[in-house]
């Protein structure tokens, strides 16, 4: 097979009445990247920016002419948005070859793979086994020794086992920048939540590490990544930084590691490189461990441009926090807490109730503790069995989600729909807990509900009207392609 063009294809997420997300694809960047490194051309198709009906998404992939259409999957709640796409590729052409990876497919094989509109689907990383699929098409198909390589041999699904990883994350290149618009993702806010609503327009966002240290037994991240955590080197980061400032004029930067701080040698390094460069840069994270905090890294914070932290406190109970293996004490985190105020530094946090052992005394007591660290913003998730989580485990085998749950149900993501059903509760008990205690915490007073209404890019008529519908719909709907309950 002869491939002259790789094309990218980003599924609309606002198809099927999900919430739509609309941050920069850094892992398609980096991917695409790779490719071209590697000597392939490669076109981006975002129905997702330019929010592409069916037909207009069909009218593209026909103007394009590509010879393999790629989807990276880096959510499972996503996926029917995924199957469509790759539907309208084999129904404009089944001579185009498909192939599928991310997040999705790695910890789902088995419900991705049903889908025969998919000709491969790569698990794991796809920096190298990417261009060896492409390698091994031009050499007439020979996809046994594909690393991570699931593809079919007739009727059978071949699925060749993960046996390796990148070890040096320095080598592999930028994203490759240039072949997507820019300025449509670097001066793109969304409203209704604070990750995506910005203090300083151009805004980019990076990764710069893979993996987790931690078990908690609702993330998959381990899975994804396994072990070591693994860290592009401090000199690494900053010369993607330079050259996002140097060439698109960069204001503010997001960091989407799911550990950024676990380094701390590296994390110091990067910021006093923010603070010599004078950049005058903004920054937040929306995952970052509080227990990791101390004076000196968040003084250090506040001086590169830190202005947003999201930490994930997930419970008020030590016993819901010990069964769910978060490393973190409460008593521990007073002082962090009470530091990060001082700074003036945004703070939000992220809760949890619903695990399968837990009380609904335990539940209350985390909406106690939410309450009472008064932070500018709290909100709260319903456990949800991921696929690959010991939580899915557990819940299997203490028969506490329904006899037919499966990862091919739509209804069962979001975070904001229980599944769960214990002795102590039932999912609709948590759903209407979550809505109802997630408007009385945030909005006690009108400052609260101005700086909140401020972070999240909305007017005071439309928080009122977001809380009305939140607390009649319990927090489960979506009333359109761009509004997220709480």
């Amino acid at each position: 097979m002869r491939i002259e063009k790789f094309v990218f294809l980003i599924p609309n997420t606002r198809w099927f009445g999900k919430r739509s997300w609309q941050n920069f694809p850094y892992t398609v960047g980096l991917l695409s990247a790779v490719l071209a490194r590697a000597g392939y051309e490669v076109e981006v198709i975002d129905a997702n920016l330019e929010n592409l009906s069916e037909e207009q998404l069909r009218d593209r992939v026909v103007l394009v002419k590509p010879d393999i259409v790629g989807i990276s999957a880096m959510t499972v709640e996503y996926r029917k948005c995924v199957h469509k796409s790759f539907e309208i590729v084999k129904e404009v052409s089944s001579e185009i070859a498909t192939v599928l990876g991310g997040v999705y497919p790695t910890l789902s094989l088995e419900v991705a793979s049903k889908d025969e509109n998919i000709d491969f689907i790569i698990c794991g990383e796809g920096e190298e086994r990417l261009p060896t699929l492409l390698k091994s098409l031009e050499d007439n198909g020979n996809f046994d020794k594909v690393d991570g390589l699931s593809f079919r041999r007739g009727k059978a699904l071949i699925s060749n086992p993960i046996q390796s990883r990148i070890k040096d994350l320095d080598e592999l290149p930028f994203p490759h920048y240039d072949i997507f618009d820019m300025e449509k993702y670097m001066y793109y806010g969304q409203k209704y939540t604070q990750n995506f609503q910005f203090r300083a327009f151009p805004v980019a966002v990076t990764i710069t590490s893979r993996g987790c240290p931690y078990n908690c037994i609702f993330c998959s991240t381990n899975r994804m990544y396994e072990r070591p955590m693994r860290f592009r080197s401090a000199k690494n980061v900053l010369a993607e930084i330079d050259m996002l400032v140097e060439k698109y004029g960069m204001k503010e930067l997001i960091f989407v590691d799911d550990s950024f701080l676990q380094s701390r040698k590296r994390a110091i390094e990067i910021m006093r490189g923010l603070v010599d460069r004078k950049y005058d840069l903004y920054w937040k994270s929306n995952n970052l461990s509080i227990f990791l905090m101390d004076d000196e890294m968040l003084g250090l914070m506040k001086e590169s441009g830190c202005y947003q932290i999201t930490v994930s406190i997930e419970s008020g109970h030590p016993r819901t926090l010990e069964r769910i293996r978060k490393p973190l004490k409460l008593d521990q985190i007073s002082r962090i807490l009470a530091k990060i105020k001082k700074l003036d530094i945004e703070l939000i946090s992220n809760f949890v109730i619903g695990f399968p052992g837990e009380t609904m005394d335990e539940i209350r007591e985390t909406f106690r503790y939410a309450e009472a660290i008064d932070i500018d913003y709290v909100l709260f998730s319903i456990a949800t069995p991921l696929p690959a989580t010991e939580l899915y485990d557990i819940c299997r085998e203490e028969k506490c989600i329904p006899e037919d749950f499966s990862f091919e149900t739509f209804d069962y993501y979001g975070f904001g729909r229980g599944v769960i059903t214990t002795d102590e509760f039932v999912p609709f008990e948590l759903q209407v807990l979550r809505a109802f205690e997630w408007d009385r915490i945030n909005f006690k007073t009108e400052e609260k509900k101005k700086k909140i209404a401020r972070m999240l890019g909305i007017t005071m008529e439309e928080l009122e009207r977001w809380r009305t519908e939140t607390r009649r719909s319990v927090g489960v709907n979506v009333d359109s392609a761009d509004k997220v309950f709480a």
